[in-house]
């Protein structure tokens, strides 16, 4: 059933005022930590009032839940749009580290983000979507459950050593990584 559109515009209005409060959102964690990110902040940081971030997400947990999910979304589409057809795993490993790289802070507020989910509920079903990102990356090279939860959890302790020792990423050790999982898992 088809939806008509709002002659006044409003609801193209109300995705950009969401859009802007999801972008805030991330730029606050991204300055103050996820313990910063209150609707008056956000609002301020999106330059709208602190009643319109209240309006479209009453609960902070609203609110970072759908920052999450929304990080999440953006980033699956962005290494889509940026893997070769039938990529390997270098091709993998040099566009994950490249996202990491030229979007640290961001990658950082994400990440987080991601780990508030361990206190706090509300978010793990959003956290739950970066694991389903990468096992749809894993899917060329293995469908095995295992082996999807074994490369999650090291690509995710990679991409967080690096974060904490403010080192770059090294593709060649991600991609090595991979393989020796994969590959394990195979023999």
């Amino acid at each position: 059933m088809p939806t008509e559109p709002a002659a006044d515009g409003r609801r193209a209005r109300g995705e950009e005022t969401r859009r802007r409060l999801l972008d805030a959102t991330v730029r606050v964690i991204e300055r103050d930590g996820v313990a910063g990110v209150t609707h008056r902040a956000v609002a301020a940081e999106a330059g709208v009032p602190k009643s319109v971030a209240s309006y479209h997400y009453p609960a902070v947990d609203d609110l970072l839940t759908a920052a999450l999910r929304d990080s999440s979304d953006a980033y699956a589409r962005d290494l889509a749009a940026l893997l070769p057809e039938g990529y390997g795993l270098g091709d993998l490993a040099a566009h994950l580290t490249a996202c990491q790289e030229e979007n640290r802070s961001r990658a950082l507020a994400e990440y987080e983000l991601y780990l508030q989910a361990a206190r706090r509920p509300a978010l793990r079903p959003a956290a739950a979507r970066w694991t389903a990102v990468l096992a749809e990356l894993a899917a060329p090279f293995t469908t095995d459950p295992a082996t999807v939860a074994t490369l999650t959890a090291t690509l995710d302790g990679l991409f967080l050593q690096a974060l904490l020792r403010d080192e770059p990423v090294d593709a060649g050790r991600v991609e090595r990584a991979m393989r020796v999982v994969i590959e394990g898992a195979a023999r």
